[in-house]
């Protein structure tokens, strides 16, 4: 089984988040209700292209991305080390969701 998730950490880069289980446009566009759902967020900026989106958020007052690339897919973007802890929540949050629905679908 694929991780729903992946956080991928190197040194001296930027946090991103691949969100394995949720591609798409259509995935970016329930990410995207999700984050207004659960956490408030602000849409600071949209950058819409034929095959990449880049949609700046804030939320606690910290700047974040989501963003889509039609290889790669959906995911979370920490610009700077102050939103490294949000996104890794939001990460930790929809990994969590994600393994409780896979979990309850194998008794369905």
């Amino acid at each position: 089984m694929h991780k729903p998730v992946l956080f991928n950490i190197k040194p001296n880069q930027p946090l991103e988040v691949d969100i394995c289980a949720i591609p798409g446009w259509e995935g970016f566009d329930k990410l995207i209700q999700f984050l207004k759902n659960e956490y408030s967020i602000d849409i600071i900026k949209m950058i819409d292209g034929p095959d990449a989106r880049r949609w700046i958020l804030k939320a606690r007052g910290i700047n974040f991305e989501l963003r889509h690339d039609d290889v790669y897919g959906n995911y979370l973007y920490a610009p700077s080390s102050e939103s490294e802890k949000i996104v890794t929540e939001i990460g930790q949050d929809i990994e969590q969701r994600l393994k409780n629905m896979w979990r309850l679908s194998t008794y369905l």
